[in-house]
């Protein structure tokens, strides 16, 4: 049998009318966007006009009256008892008639061609055989099966029963060979129609001049001779024909194209991206998540495994050269080093967000496998969209191609949770701030997509733990929940701070502390009494359950008063008992509350000590009455013994810290002020008088001066310690008013070691290692002529006129060290 090739390899040397038009026809229409190569695939029959031409198939050219037909060689027949798969592009631009794919087994059509054009595609019969009722003659198909993509609305006749559909055209199957595929004349027996099965409306126009996929999937005969055709043309939804084998009577059949034109023209071409049958492959791929779990939904940021499967089913040809490429979506980065090739690390090629990747070896029965893995992460997600991934295996005689698809559900929300009721012991801080698992505060917490295990639950920063610790009574915290994505939210946590004051049940809780009331206080009617237990025990009542605490008038507290003294009796001193309830059965709280009755007035007890804590005047005592606040700056019997001790030449060093408000207890009270002593000079003369004296013709010393007071220290201090005094004169001794006549040098002080010019220049006159606490008279001690003191030395001529010197004496003591 002679295939007719494509009329662009005839010799040069052959100049025919057709070669000029067939060459400019190979230019009218771009190449599909994938198609192999399908020499040796094809023959065309005797009378068609259809060709290969490089990887294209042309059923018809743009011309009238033509007549389609190209079949499979003998050699690239279906084998219908095997599985198979096969994806093929398309392009009808015009309006006439359309072209079909076709099975069969007719193989005198294979050879020569004459099927009826127009509206008939080339496939379908003219009339019903008289005398053969069930036959269908006249130039059909014979055996056959076909898928028909009609462009031409032949309403008088062929498509009587179909919609116009706006001259879009449509899709429908049908048997040529079957009576059953038809109308007819029962009377003249002609053929008035096809019964279109499977009947499809494009939404866009058939002949548009535009490249669309039909894809074709064969299950192989069941059990009952049964196979099943499933064919998907562009975005139409798949149709699947049950066809039996008696259709063609072996399992080896004859496939292609036929077409036809009449009064109006139609250029058909197909292009193939696998052959039926030539090789049989099947590839899947999937995206997985790090437990190796497919998803179909994941968060931003995560990164997923694309696992790739393929497995080579036989064929008349290998797989041949297979290259492997995956086409990322602009929102997906692949992460280097993660390619794998059948559990091998190997480099894939990586451009323009394209991984490519050559098998080193074709596809066979010996070896069928193939199995990829990376992973991707998705990069610069901001909402919610769903991200596809296309992979194709490309050979040089095999074109497959599947699409996997995962949504990213973009986690933008925090993590949600429930504080549950704790209580705290006031003052413990360390219960909040130093716990290790915050969750033990939550009834429940949960993200819209972080499971539990990757929320982090922590201290939310900035709190005074310290502070929310401190008061008896409801408070809260909170922590803050952050999930895998770092969308954090904060929790408020309800905290009941508690210490021995506080009873609860199950339900409720009551504060309420010991008192004291004084007898003088005591209320005298039953009524005060309740409102003073109130107020003075500082009650408060609560209701709690696991999220909430919520207070309650504690006026609705009862209140059991039957052991204190019945008002209006005068209360005795003494412990009496008060119990505070609220609630039923067994959520029934009760807090028990001690109150102390106490004498009127207690005793107030004041000490005035010194450094050592020793008494210096007498205690002031006196009663004053109790809980009263007294300002004992104020009392005057507390003034009297602080001028008492003042007058001891002692210095105030601390009063009591609540000297202006000092709360006056049952029991009484005790304070003291403390004091410090001094040194000082208690007194010294104001005047030392020499006398009267007479001046002789020898140098003259006087040693025994008059004064008016004594000089007297003053050292009352805790720690006694020595001391100095220093001694220093204005200006020389002088006659008043007439400073020239002037006794330089005449003053001296006897000291034990010697005797000291006094000048105008302090002196050290007086060391002491005195210790005794008090008085100290230095004059009654220590003066006189044959002991110290004050000396008056007037030599020889000094005086150069008579009259009375003076000068000024200034005295200083120190502590020594």
């Amino acid at each position: 049998m002679l295939a007719k090739v494509k009329r662009s390899i005839l010799t040069v040397t052959i100049f025919s009318i057709g070669w000029i038009p067939l060459k400019a026809e190979a230019s009218d229409y771009t190449d599909a966007p994938q198609s192999i190569p399908v020499d040796q695939i094809f023959v065309t029959p005797s009378g068609a006009n259809s060709y290969v031409e490089g990887n294209n198939v042309v059923i018809t050219d743009k011309k009238e009256s033509q007549i389609g037909s190209i079949f499979s060689t003998e050699q690239n027949k279906m084998d219908l008892s095997k599985d198979f798969y096969s994806e093929m592009y398309m392009y009808l631009d015009g309006e006439a008639d359309g072209i079909a794919f076709v099975m069969h087994n007719d193989p005198d059509k294979v050879a020569n061609f004459s099927g009826l054009p127009g509206a008939r595609l080339s496939i379908y019969g003219e009339k019903v055989i008289s005398g053969f009722p069930n036959k269908v003659g006249e130039r059909q198909l014979k055996r056959s099966f076909a898928i028909e993509f009609d462009t031409y609305y032949n309403g008088d006749n062929f498509d009587s029963s179909v919609d116009r559909n706006a001259d879009k055209g449509h899709i429908a199957y049908a048997f040529p060979d079957k009576l059953s595929s038809y109308q007819y004349n029962s009377s003249n027996l002609a053929i008035t129609g096809n019964i279109h099965s499977g009947l499809q409306y494009p939404t866009f126009k058939l002949g548009d001049g535009q490249w669309r996929l039909l894809k074709i999937k064969w299950t192989a005969w069941n059990e009952d001779k049964l196979g099943y055709l499933t064919y998907t043309f562009d975005d139409l939804a798949p149709i699947s024909v049950r066809i039996s084998r008696d259709t063609f009577g072996t399992d080896s059949v004859y496939w292609g194209f036929t077409g036809s034109t009449g009064k109006f023209s139609e250029k058909a071409v197909v292009a193939f991206k696998s052959v039926p049958g030539l090789v049989n492959y099947t590839g899947n791929v999937e995206v997985t998540d790090a437990k190796g779990q497919k998803i179909q939904s994941i968060t931003q940021d995560s990164e997923v495994t694309v696992h790739y499967s393929g497995q080579y089913m036989g064929g008349k040809q290998n797989m041949i050269q297979p290259i492997f490429k995956f086409d990322l979506s602009p929102n997906q980065e692949y992460q280097p080093g993660t390619f794998l090739l059948n559990g091998v690390p190997v480099t894939p090629t990586y451009n323009n967000n394209e991984l490519v990747y050559p098998l080193p070896n074709d596809l066979s029965k010996m070896n069928p496998l193939v199995d990829i893995q990376f992973k991707v992460k998705d990069i610069n997600v901001t909402g919610d969209t769903k991200l596809t991934l296309k992979s194709q295996a490309v050979a040089k005689n095999f074109i497959s191609g599947i699409d996997a698809s995962y949504d990213i559900t973009y986690d933008g929300e925090a993590p949600l949770g429930s504080g549950k009721l704790t209580f705290i012991d006031a003052g413990d801080s360390q219960a909040i701030s130093n716990t290790s698992d915050y969750s033990s505060f939550l009834t429940h917490y949960e993200d819209n997509f972080s499971p539990k295990d990757k929320i982090s639950i922590t201290l939310k920063e900035g709190q005074d733990i310290e502070s929310i610790v401190k008061t008896i009574g409801p408070s809260s915290f909170q922590v803050t929940l952050t999930d895998e994505k770092g969308n954090a939210g904060d929790v408020t946590i309800p905290i009941f701070v508690q210490n021995k004051d506080v009873v609860k049940s199950s339900q409720y809780i009551i504060y309420g502390k010991d008192f004291g009331v004084s007898i003088k206080d005591y209320p005298k009617t039953e009524a005060a009494l309740l409102g003073l237990i109130l107020e003075k025990a500082d009650l408060k009542l609560w209701q709690y359950d696991e999220l909430s605490v919520n207070p309650i008038d504690k006026k609705q507290l009862d209140l059991s008063i039957d052991q204190l003294p019945k008002p209006p009796e005068i209360a005795d001193i003494g412990i009496y008992e008060v119990t505070a309830s609220y609630g039923s059965g067994s959520i029934k709280v009760d807090k028990k509350i001690k109150v102390t009755v106490i004498q009127s007035f207690a005793t107030v007890t004041i000490a005035f000590l010194d450094e050592n804590d020793q008494p210096i005047v007498d205690d002031s005592s006196f009663e004053a009455a109790i809980s009263d606040r007294i300002d004992l700056s104020q009392n005057e019997q507390v003034l009297e013994k602080l001028k008492a001790v003042k007058a001891l030449n002692y210095v105030l060093d601390t009063p009591p810290l609540d000297e202006k408000n000092l709360l006056i207890g049952p029991e009484g009270v005790t304070r003291k002020y403390t004091f410090k002593g001094t040194l000082f000079i208690e007194s010294a003369p104001n005047t030392i008088d020499f006398g009267d004296q007479k001046v002789s013709g020898k140098n003259k010393k006087f040693n025994d001066p008059n004064y008016d007071q004594h000089l007297v220290i003053w050292d009352n201090r805790s720690t006694l310690g020595t001391w100095k005094i220093t001694l220093k004169q204005s200006q020389d001794f002088s006659i008043p008013g007439d400073p020239s006549h002037r006794l330089p040098n005449a003053l001296s002080y006897q000291t034990t070691t010697g005797e000291k010019e006094i000048s105008t220049d302090a002196q050290e006159v007086f060391h002491s290692k005195h210790q005794a606490s008090g008085k100290y008279d230095i004059s009654a001690e220590t003066w006189g002529p044959e002991k110290q003191g004050l000396r008056l030395n007037v030599p020889v001529g000094s005086v150069k006129q008579v009259g009375k010197y003076e000068t000024t004496l200034t005295w200083q003591i120190e502590e020594a060290y």
